[in-house]
């Protein structure tokens, strides 16, 4: 203990004298460096009855040490780079080291603790000989002795296999009745024909509805590209979060400006927020323009109601799905850390789901971090919902409110930014946040996934809509304006330059207090400023090659299929980058084709979860809901006709 106290003591001031920051160093002083991340044999280890450990370590030296120095001032970069004080190992210690094995054999508990040691030992004889440098276990992921027997099927995953064979039971009896019955027997039970391949396969491809006022054509393809720009960008966050093996060419690219579009392309989930409030908005809208009557509190229980049937059977099978069986997909040496991890929090967290707090309760625990959206969406959704209703019969007046409570919002925002020293996108997914699944990352719960970090994109949303029905209530057509129509071009390209540029504006290195709050603040609203204009103008028939790219008729199936991608996308990549038994290249030529692989999978993958579980619960909830409206209407009927019985 007395030794590392001391080490640990010169590790400071040496860390004091070097609190400068090195941004470039040369190859040759970079690989003099100890290896990041390593992987040892994993499957031939096990086999052989070895001992195989997944861990982190932290790096100190037992006095003056140019080479921990300069490990210091380059990793004093960490907004770009990893850091490089701390090694990630996962060795089989029984083959490197079987002259530091434990002499006993002891109980389990000790028994861990002895092989946890011996991995230690075994990684700090190898930095002191190699670097004179000692190295303390941090984070111990696991130590294994021998090929692991699985258990045997818990409750749980057996509830999910049984409700997996009664749902594939359903599909093949309605697919029967759909195929047998007659036209005039469909009338009557078409709540038995809900779970139907075919019919749910017709309501997949069915043409969305048209309407000669307003053209929403290029919000199919819209979202089909914002879907896949999450796919790469997960692509890259997920290899990442795992063993990298030329972490030399990551670092120099992350300045690179598609690699700052990359990984600042997470800003396009605020078009999601958007095209939510905004078709919310304006199918009122469109009921207030034809002078029908809305009843406040029974337009929001229904309108939530649906909203809540449309997202949750999916994404609840999906959930079931990581907390059962997810554990049981495959196997490796960061199958434990990746996989095995988030199945825990999965079983622990579930409840949170159901509930779509998942956001907020237990914020820092990640159980498929990207239905964070689905959270925020739903709590956006009945928040816009609210407004709308509120802002019912205020016509000129709801576009002032809702500029004010914009504005608001993002003064709020600076104001918690600035205070609680909170960071903008492309830093928050600095490499050492997004290894540690941002959980010592303050700004990922406050900005990131909460309501209140993307309240900005749901008021632009509803801000589009009101501003809309006000042109066309004004009838003022904005295409005959050139002006216009060179703005709402030029958004485009602008919007795309904002995602990429933006983050130059701070500088290199760790950024300013004000600079980064001032950019957590903005770079919400200004990006979704610049796709409300584009989107104004797709709206009002603005020519455009990229408009024409997006209303594209075929994306309609797509983008009926991207809610099921989002869901699924995630699992499948972190179980194929779990399952690898070497470190992950990662650079622009293999991120590119695993973009286009996990995508493709993807959307594959969400079909049979649209046909099986999505479709069929809307369209059941649709037959039922028009069979207790007919019922209604008959039993108002009913005593009209016996009055007229008894007066003739």
């Amino acid at each position: 203990m007395w030794a590392r106290a001391v080490s640990l003591a010169l590790a400071t001031v040496a860390l004091a004298g070097a609190s400068d920051v090195l941004y470039e160093i040369s190859d040759e002083q970079y690989y003099e460096m100890p290896t990041l991340f390593h992987l040892d044999e994993y499957e031939r280890c096990l086999a052989t009855r070895g001992v195989y450990c997944t861990g982190s370590f932290e790096l100190s030296p037992q006095g003056p040490h140019q080479l921990f120095q300069l490990m210091q001032r380059y990793s004093a970069n960490w907004v770009d780079n990893f850091n490089h004080t701390r090694l990630h190992r996962g060795l089989c210690v029984s083959q490197r080291c079987r002259q530091l094995a434990p002499q006993q054999h002891p109980g389990q508990g000790e028994h861990n603790a002895a092989l946890a040691e011996w991995f230690e030992s075994c990684v700090n004889e190898s930095t002191m000989l190699s670097y004179n440098l000692s190295s303390r276990l941090y984070q111990l992921e696991y130590c294994r002795r021998g090929e692991v027997n699985p258990d045997g099927l818990s409750t749980n995953e057996r509830a999910f296999a049984g409700f997996v064979a009664i749902l594939l039971a359903f599909c093949a009896v309605s697919t029967v009745l759909d195929l047998t019955l007659s036209d005039h027997a469909k009338k009557g039970a078409a709540w038995a024909l809900s779970f139907s391949i075919p019919g749910c396969w017709r309501s997949l491809l069915a043409p969305p509805p048209c309407s000669s006022e307003t053209d929403l054509r290029a919000f199919d393809g819209l979202r089909v590209l914002c879907m896949m720009c999450v796919i790469i960008e997960h692509v890259c966050w997920i290899t990442t979060h795992t063993f990298l093996a030329d972490t030399r060419r990551y670092e120099q690219t992350r300045r690179a400006l598609d690699a700052m579009l990359m990984a600042n392309s997470t800003l396009v989930v605020q078009i999601f927020f958007m095209m939510s409030s905004f078709l919310l908005a304006h199918k009122l809208l469109q009921q207030r323009r034809r002078g029908e009557q809305v009843p406040v509190v029974r337009t929001f229980f229904d309108t939530m109601i649906n909203r809540i049937i449309r997202v949750s059977p999916s994404y609840f099978v999906v959930v079931w799905f990581a907390a059962s069986w997810w554990s049981r997909a495959g196997s490796g040496p960061m199958w434990t850390p990746l996989i095995e991890a988030e199945v825990n929090i999965c079983r622990s967290k579930w409840w949170t789901h159901l509930l779509y707090l998942n956001n907020i309760v237990y914020a820092n625990d990640k159980c498929l971090i990207q239905t964070w959206y689905l959270a925020a969406d739903m709590q956006l959704y009945g928040l816009s919902l609210l407004l709308t209703l509120a802002l019912w019969r205020c016509r000129r007046g709801a576009i002032y409110v809702l500029t004010a409570l914009l504005a608001g919002s993002i003064a709020l925002l600076f104001g918690l930014a600035y205070t609680w020293r909170l960071v903008p996108t492309f830093v928050m997914h600095r490499p050492e946040s997004v290894r540690t699944t941002y959980s010592t990352e303050p700004s990922f719960n406050v900005l990131y996934q909460s309501p209140l970090g993307n309240v900005p994109g749901a008021l632009a949303g509803l801000l589009l809509a009101h501003l809309h029905h006000q042109l066309l209530d004004s009838r003022i057509v904005l295409s005959k304006y050139k002006w216009f129509r060179w703005s709402a071009v030029s958004s485009v390209c602008v919007s795309a330059w904002w995602v990429a540029a933006s983050p130059l504006l701070l500088g290199r290195g760790a950024p300013g207090r004000g600079g980064a709050a001032a950019l957590a603040a903005l770079e919400r609203p200004i990006f979704a400023f610049f796709v409300g204009v584009a989107l104004l103008g797709a709206m009002h028939g603005v020519p455009s090659p990229i408009g024409s790219f997006l209303s594209w008729r075929g994306w309609g199936c797509g983008a009926r299929l991207s809610f099921g991608a989002l869901l699924l996308h995630l699992p499948l990549n972190k179980s194929l980058v779990a399952a690898r038994l070497a470190p992950t290249q990662l650079d622009r030529q293999s991120a590119i084709l695993e973009w286009f692989g996990v995508a493709s999978v993807s959307y594959l993958a969400a079909l049979p979860l649209a046909l099986c579980v999505e479709l069929p619960a809307q369209r059941l909830h649709r037959a039922l809901s028009a069979l207790r409206r007919r019922s209604h209407v008959q039993s108002d009927v009913a005593p009209h006709d016996t009055r007229q019985k008894t007066d003739l």
